[in-house]
Formats: structure tokens, sequence, C-alpha cells
């Protein structure tokens, strides 16, 4: 299997691993997710793509890439979109995830609360990333970002890789930029 499609998958895995074991966890996302959640409940809905574009990926991948793969998954606000390079012979790839509350269904869990329980699950695995939105951090599948709200995942290959660690790094900065004028 490609890593491009574990990378796809992954988060959506550790976030159906995580609610299944938690019990009241849409009590605690209401409370722990405050004013951003209310807020962007009342915004538009912004698509990855428009975070980091088709341009974006080929300057991070250095190459041309296809035309993105977009998928959504509405039951935890959830849009993903992967750009794969042209040269099917390269392992590169970027894929950007945005979990939004205003794509989520009414009554549903916060997107802060996932991107915090995906943090409490990779503690002791994860690098802490200082300068990208509110908080976030590089574990396994890439980089996890929370930034007023919004909890964004960008995978672009093997983390623990100091190059691909860098590109997260990079990607994340502009995803956050990028969201902070779509908002």
């Amino acid at each position: 299997m490609r890593p491009a499609h574990i990378i796809r998958i992954l988060p959506l895995c550790a976030f159906l691993l995580i609610s299944g074991c938690s019990g009241n966890s849409s009590k605690q996302s209401e409370s722990s997710s405050g004013n951003a959640s209310v807020q962007q409940q009342a915004s538009k809905i912004i698509e990855p793509g428009d975070l980091i574009t088709a341009k974006d990926a080929e300057t991070m991948l250095g190459e041309p890439v296809k035309p993105a793969e977009k998928t959504d998954n509405q039951v935890v606000g959830q849009k993903l979109c992967l750009y794969n390079p042209i040269n099917t012979g390269s392992s590169e790839f970027l894929q950007v995830g945005l979990t939004q509350d205003a794509f989520m269904p009414p009554q549903g869990i916060s997107s802060a609360s996932i991107y915090k329980s995906l943090k409490d699950n990779f503690e002791g695995m994860r690098t802490d990333v200082k300068g990208v939105g509110d908080e976030a951090f590089i574990a396994t599948g890439g980089i996890y970002i929370l930034t007023d709200g919004y909890y964004i995942q960008i995978g672009a290959g093997n983390s623990s890789n100091e190059t691909v660690r860098n590109k997260l790094i990079e990607a994340g900065k502009i995803a956050v930029a990028k969201l902070n004028t779509l908002k």
C-alpha cells in the first residue's frame, strides 16, 4: 500500500479509535472549544485546497502535481485534499486535511476536541512545534495544528525525516496564514 493511502486514512482511524473509547467527549468538547466553535458554526465552509493550492504543493514537492483528489467526511467535519506528483515513480505527496465545526452535523464534537484527543493519544510520541497556529505538533502522519478552533493536518511522508519535518512546518505556516485570510 502506498504511504499516501496510509496517511489519508490515519487521521480518521485515530479519531474513530479515540471517540469510541472516550464516553462523554461531546460534552467535553462543548466546554473546551469555547467561542471559536460558535463563531465557526456561522462561518462558511473552507476547502483544504484553499489553504495549500496545487501551485503551493508543486513548490513544496519540487515537481508538478496531478489535480487534487478531494474527499469529505462530514460526520467529523473533515475535508481532505491530496496532491500526488505527475511522475508516478515519485514517492512525494502532500495531503491537507481541514476539520471545521461549520462542516460538522449539529451537536457533533468540535474540531478542537478532536485535535486535543489526538494530541493526548500521541503523548510521548510527538514533537511540539512553536510558531504554527495556536498550537501544533508533529507525530506519525504529519503535522497537527489547532488554530482558532480549526484543526489542520498535513502529511508529506516520513515525519521522522528532517527534510519532511521542515516541509511540514513550512506547509503549516502557509496553511494557517491562508486560513486567517479566509475566515
